[in-house]
Order: C-alpha cells, then sequence, then structure tokens
C-alpha cells in the first residue's frame, strides 16, 4: 500500500529536472589563475612594440574597412554642369525666358539693341526740348494751354439791304478790324519719345468787331487751330466761328449836314466764321464772312430798325505781342472812320 502511494506521487510530480551547470568555485579558479605566469618589466617595455606590428587579420576583420573606404557613386551633373559641358553654336539666336522679369516690358536695352542691328537702324537719341517763346503766350506746338490776344485787319465788301418794296442792295467796300482773346485748350497731342506736342487745340473765344460809320459788333464762339507741324514756324490750319450781335454805330439818316454821334444800338443776333493758314502762332491769313440779322418788326420805331447786312472780308490775324498785327488792325480801324463813306438810306 504504500509503495502504491509512493508511485502514484512520484507521477504527480513528474521527471526530476536535470542538475542546472553551477559556476565554478572560487578555489577551483584561483589555483588556474595563479598558474598564468606574470609578466616581466622587459616584456611590459615590449609590449606597445608588439602591438604597433602588423599582424595578420582575418577576412571578417578586413571586409568592413574595404567597405568604409569604398568611393561613393557619381552624383547626377546639375543643369548648369550640362549647359557649361554642351558646345554653343555662335551664330544661333540668344533665347530669353520671360521669368527674367516680374512684369512689362520683357525686353531690355540689349534686345533693342539686336533688333536695330538687325534692321539697321540707327541708334535712338532723346529729343532736346526746345524752351517755348514768350513762354506760350505766343503758341506753337510744343505748348500745352495757351492763352492769346489776336488782331485782324481786312479788306471787306460788304452788303446792306436798301428799300424793301424795290428790292435794291447797296454795295461799297470797307475796312474791319477785330480784336479777340483765344482759350486753347489740347484736344489731339501727339507723344515723339520724351516730347510730347499738341496736334489740335479747340477753345472759347471772345471779341469785338468795328467797321465804317462806327458800327461796333461784339462776338462769341469757338477757335479751333490744327498744327501741321512740329516746329515754332509749323504751319497751321485755324477756324473760328461766334455768333455777333451789334453794339452800336453812327446813324446813316441825312442829319442836315451835322455829324452823326455815335450811338448804342440794339440789334439781333447774327453769324461769323472764317478760315485761315497760318505759320506758327504768329500770323495767318483769313478769309470769311459775317451776316446780320434785322430789325424790323411794325411795333419798333423806325428810328431803331435795321436791315439785313453783312460782308466777306480778306485779312491778317495775328498775336499781337509782336507788334504787326497789332499795327495793322489800328490803322484799318482809323481809316475806316474818316475815309470811308456810307451811302445814306
Amino acid at each position: 500500500m504504500s509503495s502504491m502511494l509512493l508511485a502514484l506521487s512520484l507521477v504527480a510530480i513528474g521527471p526530476e529536472p536535470p542538475p542546472a551547470e553551477t559556476a565554478a568555485a572560487p578555489d577551483e579558479v584561483a589555483p588556474a589563475e595563479a598558474a598564468a605566469p606574470e609578466a616581466t618589466p622587459a616584456e611590459t617595455a615590449t609590449a606597445p612594440e608588439a602591438e604597433a606590428a602588423p599582424t595578420a587579420q582575418s577576412p571578417a576583420e578586413v571586409a568592413p574597412a574595404e567597405t568604409a573606404t569604398a568611393p561613393e557613386p557619381a552624383s547626377e551633373p546639375t543643369e548648369s554642369e550640362v549647359e557649361a559641358a554642351t558646345p554653343v553654336d555662335p551664330n544661333a539666336p540668344e533665347l530669353r525666358g520671360a521669368t527674367e522679369k516680374s512684369g512689362p516690358p520683357y525686353y531690355d536695352e540689349a534686345d533693342v539693341a539686336a533688333l536695330r542691328n538687325r534692321y539697321e537702324l540707327p541708334d535712338e537719341q532723346p529729343l532736346e526740348r526746345k524752351p517755348v517763346r514768350w513762354r506760350c503766350l505766343i503758341s506753337d506746338p510744343t505748348c500745352g494751354t495757351t492763352i492769346e490776344l489776336n488782331a485782324t485787319a481786312a479788306y471787306a465788301f460788304r452788303a446792306q439791304q436798301g428799300d424793301v418794296s424795290r428790292g435794291n442792295v447797296r454795295n461799297w467796300s470797307s475796312g474791319r478790324a477785330q480784336y479777340d482773346l483765344w482759350l486753347n485748350l489740347p484736344t489731339l497731342t501727339e507723344q515723339v519719345r520724351n516730347v510730347r506736342y499738341t496736334k489740335m487745340t479747340l477753345g472759347p473765344k471772345g471779341g469785338v468787331v468795328f467797321s465804317d460809320t462806327g458800327d461796333f459788333w461784339g462776338n462769341l464762339g469757338v477757335a479751333m487751330r490744327y498744327w501741321l507741324g512740329r516746329g515754332r514756324f509749323a504751319p497751321s490750319i485755324e477756324m473760328s466761328s461766334a455768333l455777333a450781335f451789334k453794339l452800336g454805330g453812327r446813324p446813316t439818316r441825312n442829319l442836315g449836314g451835322a455829324e452823326p454821334k455815335f450811338e448804342t444800338q440794339r440789334g439781333p443776333v447774327g453769324f461769323t466764321a472764317d478760315v485761315g493758314f497760318g505759320i506758327g502762332g504768329f500770323g495767318a491769313l483769313v478769309i470769311g464772312g459775317q451776316y446780320d440779322s434785322p430789325l424790323a418788326r411794325e411795333d419798333i420805331p423806325e428810328q431803331f430798325r435795321t436791315s439785313a447786312s453783312g460782308m466777306f472780308f480778306v485779312g491778317f490775324r495775328g498775336n499781337i505781342l509782336w507788334g504787326a498785327p497789332a499795327g495793322a488792325a489800328v490803322l484799318t480801324h482809323g481809316l475806316t472812320q474818316r475815309l470811308v463813306e456810307q451811302p445814306n438810306n
């Protein structure tokens, strides 16, 4: 019974594990260390030389050294190196990308020089702006907005309606002196390199007109000048038009030998226009005409009535600053007051 219980306990416990290796006792290691011979001073002195001497290395030790000293693989050449190695054709045109500049223009002085060389164009020289004359009181194409005072001396062919019942018209020759103030506003300009020129001016104008027997008109309108060149004496075409209204004069009726006096007269609105060909802003030859509307209603007293009249004239108009136009206008004005006789009614 006891033997059976012992067998069952052995089965339950299982087989006994093998005994583990135990570390060597200190008593067993000491004899081995004691058996090793101690190094003498001579051997100690020669130890560094022995370590410095080359020794045979195993293949496993040589492999890492060879791997460390192996050359690195060559890197790919950059774009600049490729362009430097590529042969350049001297006759090939030079290409420039639009990314060279942040914005327009996408060309530089070298591009302009190459273009001029290709088409054999001369080098562009900057223009020197010449100083204006009389501070633009005498206009020229280099001026912008200007104000000028013009005088006109003209020879006029006048006509006036006579007796309405008979249908006759009185004709005679006379003079015309006119003084106008022009405001010239540039409406068309031209840019030539670094200089801007005025091509056309347009602006308001107003003035007075004197004729024989003290006839005196006012006029308000517009004036235009178109330049045909760029110099100070550039030719020009001038045109002006205005509404004309009579302001006064001397009566033409027979006063029994007494000299008529100047009287203000109310007159209806008429019309005047002219065209001229000028040289610079100094003067122009003009041709034009004027029409005066009649004032002959039945409810108007006889002494205030006026007949339809008009004139064609040819003369010279110029800026008064250089004297000649002003002198001619004053002379014409004086001669028409003394030498011209208007037919009586």
